[in-house]
């Protein structure tokens, strides 16, 4: 059957938290080291895991470290439960080259994402957190997106071992394609993507009519966004959302791709949202009390990446941080303000009501045809 551990993580206890089992972090030294090398993201790693450290939160968190595949035959046989031979031959070709670094450093991301899941799937942790992982625009055989290894598919596989139902919910400012499209004749795995959508920006893809296929008709939901979206409205509408699909599917298992350029001041981006709003929808996933996997992704200005997902780190310990960010050897990178909060953008918001309510409308309409027995 489907892991003793995993079913005893959906019974709440008496203060609210899901079972007794702890908040775990994955985080090596190794793994740091190897996040330097994707060129893309040089040095973001190691911002974020100074953060988490100098608010003193790796002490209320279990620390584990992630298992590095025995034999390139054992790394090869996990990429391959997704990625195609003739892809996984490429990257394996091409593997010693400079521009190939970051494919490594995804790589050490994937196994991170994997111990990460095993720890939910055998009931070792409630909550289980992997900065280093979110890579969602990978495809079975190509690159995409800075992605090359798509480590949520993987992990969410290694999950469907324990769980009937996972639901993966994408925060990041661009489409969850990769994820979506891994899933989109599955009616194990629900997708729900909130992101931005227009012409030329990418990927191109995520309307609300694309809802997945064949007997998993309605089980990719997406919610296209304009430019500007507030705090308010954001998270208005993921709640209302989010607590649909929640109800018509029954999710066992909650995996979350908190991409960080959905944050005003993003260079990638171009919603308004404060890291206290999108932290609230953090925050209401977290208090369904499931199983949970909270994953890294886009986020392009390090300091404020950094900012939002310590502050998710201490939602997912549920403690409140000081807005004065401790002194560290990195504080000068989070000047003028050394705050841990800033305010919401003031670019004009394109979405108006009507655009909110249809999406919600369509949401809601196609979440009619999905019937779980709980």
């Amino acid at each position: 059957g489907r892991g003793a551990g995993a079913a005893s993580l959906l019974m709440d206890d008496e203060d609210g938290a899901v079972g007794g089992s702890p908040v775990c972090i994955v985080h090596s030294r190794q793994l740091l080291d190897a996040s330097e090398l994707h060129p893309r993201f040089t040095g973001r790693g190691k911002l974020v895991h100074s953060l988490i450290d100098a608010y003193g939160l790796l002490d209320n968190l279990k620390v584990v470290e992630p298992g590095i595949p025995t034999s390139p035959v054992a790394g090869r046989k996990q990429l391959l439960s997704f990625h195609s031979r003739d892809y996984v031959q490429f990257l394996e070709t091409h593997s010693n080259e400079e521009e190939f670094e970051m494919e490594e450093a995804e790589g050490f991301g994937l196994e991170s994402s994997l111990c990460a899941a095993r720890l939910l799937a055998e009931g070792e942790a409630r909550v289980a957190i992997n900065w280093h992982g979110g890579w969602h625009h990978g495809k079975k055989d190509e690159a995409s997106g800075f992605c090359y290894c798509n480590d949520i598919v993987l992990a969410i596989l290694r999950l469907m071992s324990a769980f009937e139902r996972v639901l993966y919910i994408d925060l990041d400012i661009h489409h969850g394609d990769g994820v979506e499209d891994a899933f989109a004749f599955c009616q194990q795995v629900l997708t729900l993507s909130f992101h931005h959508l227009a012409p030329g920006y990418f990927p191109g893809t995520g309307s609300l009519c694309s809802v997945g296929s064949g007997n998993a008709e309605f089980y990719s939901v997406n919610v296209p966004l304009e430019e500007g979206i507030s705090d308010g409205q954001f998270v208005s509408l993921f709640d209302r959302i989010a607590s649909r699909v929640r109800e018509h599917f029954s999710p066992q298992v909650v995996v979350l791709q908190c991409g960080a350029d959905l944050l005003v001041g993003d260079p990638l981006g171009c919603f308004s949202l404060s890291p206290a709003g999108a932290g609230r929808c953090v925050d209401t996933v977290l208090h369904w009390k499931l199983p949970t996997l909270l994953l890294g992704g886009g986020g392009y200005n390090f300091p404020n990446t950094a900012r939002f997902w310590t502050l998710c780190t201490g939602l997912a310990l549920g403690q409140t941080l000081s807005n004065d960010i401790p002194e560290h050897q990195s504080l000068d990178e989070y000047g003028p303000s050394f705050q841990l909060h800033f305010a919401p953008g003031n670019r004009p918001n394109l979405n108006s009501d009507s655009h909110i309510e249809c999406v919600l409308q369509t949401v809601s309409d196609n979440l009619l045809h999905i019937k779980t027995t709980s």
